[in-house]
């Protein structure tokens, strides 16, 4: 008999933030068995915020931090305040353990050295990772299955918001997805900048013996989430999997950058 699905509360009893940074984040070049999918993210996430997408001294708002950091390396230079909110425990207690230097963290040095190779400065690695470290002011939790993901805590609207590999992995239908694209939308500043990273039709994935459900969901879909959600200039960078018949951890067939503006006006 097969092994259930973990979903939802499942997270908290059965999802290993150490198994999971083990299998996934040794290097930037990722699992041999999902391809290039993190050095991927990091090029993609580094000549969008090099756009001129943050200004300097900017908000940034992390959805779904997981036990990562890698996503916020390029943001980081820009950014005063990084607010990291996560739905697990564990997860939450890896990037506090990172931000205060424990001995037990995770090592992220070679993504900060990826990173700063493409800044175009190798030797700027350690101020990058200082720099990280600084602006992570807040580690909370988070539920964006929930009309308020982030209650009992009030925030300002935020320059950025951003999200990686969690919507999909989160909400248990296209109901429940849109709805957490508009409830996380209400905390992004009116022409501000909503950045996701995510996969496509992808159904499970594997940590730590556990299979995890995920909502197979497509680019055109994204795109009419945020339409509707208030979004104008929708770019959606669709990218195949490339080892995909050797996939036997997970069952995506492309990943997705999706980087937007909310509206100036609200759009009813």
């Amino acid at each position: 008999m097969a092994a259930p699905i973990q979903k939802g509360t499942d997270y908290h009893k059965t999802f290993g933030a150490k198994a999971y940074l083990a299998e996934f984040f040794a290097t930037p070049e990722g699992d041999d068995e999902e391809g290039e999918f993190l050095s991927k993210i990091l090029k993609e996430l580094h000549e969008i915020f090099n756009s001129g997408r943050l200004k300097p001294g900017s908000r940034l708002l992390d959805v779904g931090t997981g036990p990562t950091i890698y996503q916020l390396i390029s943001a980081s230079r820009f950014c005063a305040e990084i607010v990291c909110a996560e739905y697990t425990q564990n997860n939450r207690a890896e990037i506090e353990k990172w931000v205060k230097k424990d001995p037990d963290a995770h090592d992220w040095s070679q993504f900060f050295k990826f990173v700063a190779d493409l800044e175009g400065d190798s030797s700027s690695w350690e101020a990058l990772q200082s720099h990280l470290r600084d602006a992570i002011k807040e580690v909370i939790p988070c539920d964006v299955t929930k009309p308020d993901p982030f209650a009992p805590r009030q925030y300002e609207e935020f320059d950025a918001v951003t999200t990686t590999l969690c919507l999909e992995a989160a909400c248990p239908d296209r109901e429940s997805y849109t709805a957490a694209v508009r409830s996380i939308t209400r905390l992004l500043k009116p022409g501000g900048t909503f950045l996701l990273s995510g996969v496509t039709n992808q159904t499970f994935y594997t940590v730590g013996g556990y299979k995890f459900f995920t909502l197979p969901i497509d680019s055109s879909f994204m795109r009419e989430v945020f339409e509707k959600a208030g979004y104008v200039d929708i770019d959606i960078k669709s990218f195949p999997a490339t080892n995909l018949e050797n996939n036997t951890i997970s069952d995506f067939d492309g990943f997705v950058i999706l980087n937007a503006k909310k509206a100036e006006i609200a759009i009813e």
